[in-house]
């Protein structure tokens, strides 16, 4: 971020003299969607970590049963997300970084490809992210009958209600909404496809399953943030506060605004159920 604020290079989008000087590259709107995207899923990965630590707290420290099997249950399901996804996500995020430096980010002479090295590792260690999908489709999906994945949807659903109620959120709530409507049918969808002869092609689709879900927990974290940093705006801060704020308030419309319908086409390749994957000869891959 400070390094886009810094590095001097190419003119102004909007400046049509010749002679106009260059501006930091954070002024770019390409560089400005590649932090944006960086920010917003640094922010939301964050948030998806701290609430399963807040679940593990929760479990530990409740005196009612039903209470600890719906924490228990919720990370439970959690797990896939937080070791493939976002470790996925991480590597994205890392290789984003390397585009801001440009040439140099791909140089010793700044941390940044080290870091694009050392977070590669991570979707791997745990088991790779190919079998965390399997876990979160195969076993998590179904968990107690299906109960847990579907308190997941309603805990968003607590969310999206309080912020549809906040008249500069309601639209972003509603494709939040949405999405997770969309990703109920999938669920059900892709559970009877793994119990039918079908069962291959399903898990084919495990980890587009792996990322819709993701997509939509980050979307969930994202929309609570902006719904708190809405509240505190009303509060007498610093601007230096206010800023942090109203920077919560842009993570949640871009990330619902620009990832979510994407996740949704993903959605509706996964219920298209192409079976190409497994349908392919092993000599029609190539090679010898």
């Amino acid at each position: 971020m400070n390094y886009a604020r810094t590095r001097i290079q190419g003119k102004h989008l909007l400046s049509s003299a010749k002679d106009a000087t260059s501006v930091p590259i954070i002024q770019h709107p390409d560089i400005r969607r590649i932090l944006l995207t960086m920010k917003s899923y640094s922010e939301g990965m964050r948030s998806i970590l701290f609430y399963i630590g807040l679940l593990e707290d929760k479990v530990k420290i409740s005196e009612d049963d039903a209470d600890r099997t719906l924490y228990q249950g919720l990370i439970d399901v959690l797990i896939p997300v937080a070791k493939g996804y976002i470790t996925d996500r991480a590597f994205e995020m890392c290789s984003h970084g390397v585009q801001v430096f440009g040439g140099y980010g791909f140089t010793k002479e700044y941390p940044q490809e080290q870091l694009l090295r050392d977070c590669k590792i991570t979707q791997i260690y745990e088991g790779t992210n190919g079998i965390q999908a399997m876990d979160l489709l195969g076993r998590k999906r179904s968990l107690n009958k299906g109960q847990s994945f579907k308190d997941l949807l309603d805990e968003i659903r607590k969310v999206i209600d309080t912020a549809k109620g906040i008249i500069s959120f309601k639209e972003v709530a509603l494709n939040l909404e949405k999405t997770v409507i969309k990703l109920a049918e999938v669920t059900q969808n892709l559970g009877e496809t793994v119990k039918s002869e079908k069962i291959m092609t399903g898990f084919a689709n495990a980890h587009p399953f792996l990322d819709v879900t993701g997509d939509t927990v980050m979307a969930w974290m994202i929309l609570w943030r902006a719904v708190l940093a809405t509240k505190k705006l009303n509060e007498n801060h610093t601007k230096k506060d206010i800023e942090f704020y109203e920077g919560q308030l842009k993570s949640a419309q871009f990330f619902i605004n620009t990832v979510l319908p994407v996740s949704r086409g993903k959605m509706d390749m996964i219920l298209s159920n192409d079976s190409s994957v497994v349908d392919i000869s092993e000599a029609a891959f190539g090679g010898k």
